[in-house]
């Protein structure tokens, strides 16, 4: 079997042994988890795991960078933010990781430097792996046709966000599938959930009311 070739969104995922990779790569990024969570879209998978490679491209340096400054407020909502994109791409051990350190930062001061330390292990890692990646020198089962077309920048992602609201376009709901780690640094969580939820309730005109409270 062929493990560069998508599969659209409709057609059924292939056994998992297609998807297989050793057990150090897939204490990694397990690629079949990732691509279950989102039912199997393959591109999907890709285009998500080019947008993580490009949000974190300086991988725990931020947070670290919160904390020096003593913004635990900061270091924490990275640290969540982080959690979450590690989960959704099957980055099990940097989400495990990211949660030990949100909770440091809100609970245990003395433990934050070991939780950073540990972090940043795992942090390389899977940016090493996301390049072989993104090089298509990736381990077996690890292959995939990544897209070509560049990513969006911040402005040009918020803006295109706007035009998909004002016209009332489903594909808004891809958009924010696609750039929810992005998204939610411009917009922060609470004003991402109330967007998400009004676009998921077909409600363009509560998104756009919920999104025009940020500084465009």
């Amino acid at each position: 079997m062929n493990n560069r070739h998508f599969m659209s969104s409709r057609e059924k995922l292939p056994a998992r042994v297609a998807l297989r990779a050793d057990s150090a790569t897939r204490a990694v990024i397990d690629m079949a988890d990732g691509i279950d969570r989102i039912m199997g879209n393959r591109e999907l998978y890709a285009r998500m795991l080019k947008r993580f490679r490009s949000d974190y491209a300086h991988g725990a340096v931020p947070i670290g960078q919160a904390l020096a400054a003593g913004d635990a407020v900061l270091a924490q909502r990275l640290a969540h933010t982080l959690k979450g994109a590690a989960g959704m791409i099957g980055a099990h051990r940097l989400h495990q990781d990211a949660s030990v350190l949100e909770l440091a930062i809100r609970t245990n001061p003395p433990a934050q430097q070991a939780a950073l330390n540990a972090l940043m292990g795992a942090f390389d890692k899977v940016l090493h792996l996301l390049d072989q990646v993104v090089t298509g020198s990736a381990p077996d089962g690890f292959a995939l046709d990544m897209p070509q077309r560049p990513l969006m920048q911040d402005p040009v992602l918020l803006a295109r966000l706007v035009e998909l609201l004002i016209d009332a376009d489903g594909a808004a709901v891809d958009l924010l599938d696609e750039s929810g780690a992005s998204l939610r640094v411009i917009l922060g969580d609470a004003r991402l959930a109330r967007v998400t939820k009004a676009v998921n309730d077909f409600d363009f005109e509560g998104a756009l009311s919920a999104l025009r409270q940020t500084a465009l």
